[in-house]
């Protein structure tokens, strides 16, 4: 009984990284760092990815044609800076918004990365609505092989 306890906590904790969050309408997330090699083999055990702290930038949200990109890395970015925070050391962030659509960047050493497009070319779309919290998990993965 008590391994089941266990478990179902350890799966709530899962499913939300931060239950003291209080916010009301806006994003979250959890901010997963991968690296390397992540091919599959025999007797190895593939990663998520390790939480990291990073800087979040939020900006209305941002079409391929209105930045300048490598692919997953962008700059000049010509829409608005809505919000931005930072993960905590468990790659957790949050941000209050109000309803609308954005595109969700990470800072890299590179400039704003972001590896999720939608089929009109928009760059890590996310909307908010009201009373909503949106979910958005980052999966930093341009320097992993796969």
């Amino acid at each position: 009984m008590k391994i089941l306890l266990w478990f179902i906590f350890m799966l709530m904790t899962a499913i939300n990284p931060n239950p003291d969050q209080k916010l009301k309408q806006g994003i979250c997330g959890t901010i997963l760092l991968q690296q390397g090699n992540q091919m599959p083999a025999p007797g190895r055990k593939l990663s998520v990815g390790q939480p990291v702290a990073r800087e979040v930038l939020v900006y209305q949200l941002t079409n391929i044609n209105e930045t300048k990109t490598d692919g997953t890395v962008f700059t000049g970015i010509k829409t608005a800076l809505a919000a931005k925070t930072r993960s905590n050391a468990k790659g957790y962030f949050e941000l209050k918004l109000p309803v609308g659509k954005y595109s969700v960047f990470v800072q890299e050493q590179e400039g704003l990365y972001a590896n999720y497009f939608d089929g009109k070319g928009n760059i890590s779309p996310v909307e908010v609505l009201k009373d909503s919290v949106t979910k958005r998990n980052i999966s930093i993965n341009h320097k992993a092989v796969f």
